[in-house]
């Protein structure tokens, strides 16, 4: 991973000291030229929801078809959730819930403000002022490798009574919650990408992303509480001093050939031959997933250095944001 370093800072270099008109002071590090593109396949292994009010699966259209389309936080959300999990075990963070931040009155921002703060983003309310924090990770949209009408099915379902009727026993008369439910099919492919820009994410929030993102999980609002449905295969990691216009999964989509867009093996090889050459550094998917895996088995150390090294990034990163809010 060290070959990421000339696009990561230091955890010990994420403040520096700015000269005001009356007095110096503190502020995160100014941004710096380096972007780190992490392309993702995302896999359906069960039927997955991915919807807004409409009961549809929602879809965009573009390149004259139309896509079905995972708004960033459908991942996110379950990610930054387990990345809180992650923080909460290795004692790092994790203090509040996910979206419920506090600063009690008189109490610091790294009481609050922790290690997902810094990758995923948070704000919150200290007295009257609102403290935002940017996501130093940005997730895209995941659009399905193939057009919508080959992704997508329907099933119809009744909210019954619990004896396996349609019969009301409080109204007295038949039900009428009968309903339809839009589901992306299992074995639908995803292209994701999670990127960095401005040298804002050290090295060890970049080891937490990985872990966060692991190799499996519960996505997609409804059908999320039926179990695993997605699982997640590593294209690469891309590095370069400025962010390339074809790493956006719109532009990707479009150079995978229609014999490949189902089988992920070829799929993972189309989207590396192309983002390779176009990057200083170009690091595959096995690599990539190895390190994963070394991750969690490090992760599943107790003692170890995956947990020293998570709190010594607690002590950086709280510095940072008490340095920055706590003027």
């Amino acid at each position: 991973m060290e070959r990421l370093n000339d696009y990561l800072p230091q955890l010990s270099a994420l403040m520096e000291q700015s000269q005001g008109k009356d007095a110096a002071y503190m502020h995160p590090k100014r941004k710096n030229l380096g972007s780190v593109s992490l392309v993702l396949l995302r896999e359906a292994i069960a039927p997955v929801v991915f919807r807004n009010a409409e009961q549809e699966i929602t879809d965009i259209e573009f390149n004259n078809e139309t896509y079905v389309r995972a708004v960033p936080n459908k991942f996110k959300y379950p990610e930054r959730g387990r990345a809180l999990q992650i923080l909460r075990a290795m004692q790092a963070g994790g203090r509040y819930p996910q979206n419920r931040t506090a600063i009690p009155k008189g109490s610091r921002p790294s009481e609050s403000f922790d290690l997902n703060t810094l990758v995923f983003g948070d704000s919150a309310n200290r007295d009257n002022k609102v403290l935002p924090v940017r996501a130093a990770v940005n997730y895209s949209d995941g659009l399905s490798l193939k057009p919508k009408y080959f992704c997508v099915e329907e099933s119809f379902h009744n909210r019954g009574m619990e004896d396996g009727t349609l019969w009301d026993a409080e109204a007295k008369k038949n039900t009428d919650n009968l309903f339809s439910r839009h589901f992306v099919r299992p074995g639908t492919l995803l292209v994701q990408v999670l990127s960095t820009r401005g040298k804002l994410l050290p090295l060890i929030g970049l080891k937490h992303l990985l872990l966060s993102v692991g190799l499996a999980g519960s996505y997609g609002g409804q059908t999320s509480v039926t179990g695993i449905n997605l699982r997640t295969h590593f294209v690469g990691l891309y590095a370069d001093w400025f962010e390339r216009a074809e790493t956006s999964p719109y532009e990707l989509i479009k150079h995978i050939p229609a014999d490949a867009n189902q089988d992920i093996t070829a799929a993972s090889a189309a989207l590396h031959d192309l983002l390779e050459p176009l990057h200083r550094t170009a690091i595959p998917g096995s690599d990539v997933q190895t390190w994963v895996t070394g991750l969690i088995a490090d992760f599943n150390q107790l003692g170890g250095p995956l947990e020293a090294e998570y709190r010594a990034a607690a002590t950086a990163v709280g510095q940072l944001f008490d340095g920055w809010f706590g003027q």
